[in-house]
This record gives structure tokens, sequence and C-alpha cells, in this order.
């Protein structure tokens, strides 16, 4: 399926070859709803949903009150740095990174061609790529700096370690990795949508998804054994409108509370059809869930977790390791060899 996703070579970023053109061919239609096929994808890639994600991108920015969390405001700003958005999606974190850092060069790749595909600033270029199933099209240390977000319900929790260690490799040694990502995490405390929660959990790990995935992003970055620091930053976000306005945490809370709400309308369709629920019922659970969210005063949650790389890959640091063990070895053999005796003449 979708041959020509499977790249045919490793690509150099903004090597100004032409890249291949997307496929729009990966669609289906369920209702009057759009999705990717073939793919463990539970929200639709329709303008609607678009329009979500722009705004959860502007009450995310608000949140942080930056773009990111990484020191690398500097190494952007010099130039000639190479960044790189695996699911970029619609792209707005990649063309305003763009607009920010004009002498640096973004990459925004993607399953789904739902990026601009043609009028884009000159520093941006996009490449379709199914990195669950074929990796990243790039060579090892490529770019000083891979970004990721927001993709909790598009990974298992399989290929997320697969996806990491390959953001990992693909980062340079000196680079930073950056992940923001929400758990489905909230400190209920009405019974009722406590189990609506907790069947909503369970009904998520049984397709494979991690719904608390903060932790194994650390777990994963760890195991590379290349990053031995890794930050984890955490916000919490108002789910209502409740909190306070000189810290505009009345207006996140109440635009936050539409996000929430808005996610729960684009994934309905699925956990119809997937799981054990009715349109009445599941729009019944989320009116409950929102009103115990707004009286309750619970925060939602937000991370983001960064690290610099430090070492080269764990496979070539251990071929190195053991070239230089065996060159130290032959030096040592070589010196302990005894001089050859020389043969006597007889007279």
């Amino acid at each position: 399926m979708y041959r020509h996703l499977k790249p045919e070579k490793n690509y150099k970023p903004h090597d100004y070859v032409p890249l291949p053109p997307p496929n729009f061919d990966i669609f289906h239609y369920k209702g009057e709803r759009k999705y990717i096929s073939g793919l463990n994808h539970l929200l639709p890639v329709d303008d609607d949903e678009f329009d979500r994600i722009q705004h959860q991108h502007i009450i995310y920015y608000h949140v942080w009150r930056n773009h990111f969390s990484a020191p690398i405001h500097e190494l952007l700003s010099k130039g000639g740095a190479k960044v790189l958005d695996v699911g970029c999606g619609p792209a707005m974190w990649t063309l305003e990174m763009a607009s920010l850092y004009p002498c640096s060069k973004f990459t925004g790749i993607d399953v789904a061609p739902i990026y601009p595909v043609e009028i884009k600033p000159l520093n941006v270029e996009f490449l379709q790529v199914n990195i669950v199933k074929h990796g990243l099209p790039y060579d090892d240390n490529t770019f000083d700096y891979v970004f990721s977000r927001l993709k909790g319900f598009s990974y298992t929790i399989k290929d997320w370690k697969f996806v990491i260690s390959e953001i990992c490799r693909v980062c340079k040694v000196g680079g930073y990795v950056e992940f923001m990502e929400k758990d489905v995490k909230f400190d209920i405390r009405k019974e009722s949508t406590r189990k609506a929660l907790s069947r909503f959990e369970k009904n998520l790990r049984r397709k494979n998804i991690e719904p608390i995935i903060s932790p194994k992003i650390e777990q994963y970055i760890r195991e590379t054994n290349n990053f031995p620091i890794i930050n984890h930053e955490k916000r919490d976000v108002p789910t209502g409108e409740w909190g306070d306005n000189e810290n505009d945490t009345y207006k996140i809370g109440k635009n936050n509370d539409v996000i929430i709400k808005w996610g729960a309308k684009n994934i309905k369709n699925v956990m119809i059809e997937v799981f054990d629920y009715d349109e009445k019922q599941w729009d019944l659970i989320v009116d409950d869930f929102m009103k115990e969210l707004d009286e309750h005063h619970i925060y939602d949650n937000i991370h983001r977790i960064y690290a610099k790389k430090e070492t080269e890959r764990k496979e070539e640091v251990r071929k190195h390791k053991f070239n230089f063990s065996l060159l130290r070895l032959r030096s040592l053999l070589s010196c302990c060899k005894k001089p050859k005796k020389k043969s006597s003449k007889n007279n």
C-alpha cells in the first residue's frame, strides 16, 4: 500500500533536488469526515480538525509563551541550522518557526500531504513519509534540532519506541530533540465520571495507544544511550472559565475547554465504530466530563521533553570502542613479541 511512500534513497534536506510529489490517494471517508487509510490514526484529517489544531496551536503558545523549550534560539538565529518537524500536520509550527528564523532551514514531514504543497517560505520544504513503516529517509546526524508534538492518538506504544529511535538517530551530536505531548490524566472526583474516563483509557489501550505517554517518551530517549540528561517540563492548564485575568488563565481555560470538547467530537466516529459506545451515550459522557472539569476546577496537563545528543549512535560507539580495543591489543602484542634470534654461521 502506498508504495511511493517508501523512500528510494536518503535525502539531504534542502539539497535543491526535486522531492517526490505527494500522493493524495491515501484518504477515505466515514460520513462527511476524512481519514488516513491503513493507519492507527484516531482523528480525522479534514478542515474542521485543522481549525481545531490551529486553535490548539495558539492556546499552547500562550501556555508556554514560546514555541519550544530546548536552548536553541541562538543556534537558529545564527543561521545554517537544519530543523525537522516530525508529523507536522498542517504545519503551523513549521511555518511560524521559519518566519521567526529565516536564516535556518526547516523540513516538515507527515504521512499525509496536509501541509502547504506549493505556497511556502523559501526556507521550508515538506516531504510525505510514513515514519512508522519506513523510518526517516535521512542519514544519521543530519538535523540540529528535531521536534514533534501531539502525536499521542497517532502512534501505538510500539510505534513510539521506533519513532523516537529514528528521531534520535537523525539528530546531530550536539543537537536537540524535543517532544510536546498531552497525557490523558485528570484529577476526577465524581465516581461516574472517573469510571467513564477509565473506560476511555482502557479502550485506547485496546488499540495499543498509551494515554499516559510522557514517561514512555523519557524512557525511549534514555534507551538510545545518547542523551544523558533529559529535561521534562509540565504545565497545568485550566479547563474552564475559572482562571484569573492576571496571567490570562481565564482566557486559556475557556479556550482549552472548547478544544477538549471539540477533540471529543472529532474522535467520536472512531469511538463508536471501534468500541462499545453509541452516539447518544458518547455525547452524554462528554457533557458530564466537561461539566466535571469546569465545576471542580480540574487541570489539563501538557508536557515538553527535550534532550541534547552527547554521543554517536549506540552501535557506532560500540564499534568504535571495539576497534580501538583491538588496535590497542595489537599494539601491545607487537610490543611483547620476542626478537628473533640471529642464526649463527658455522666457521
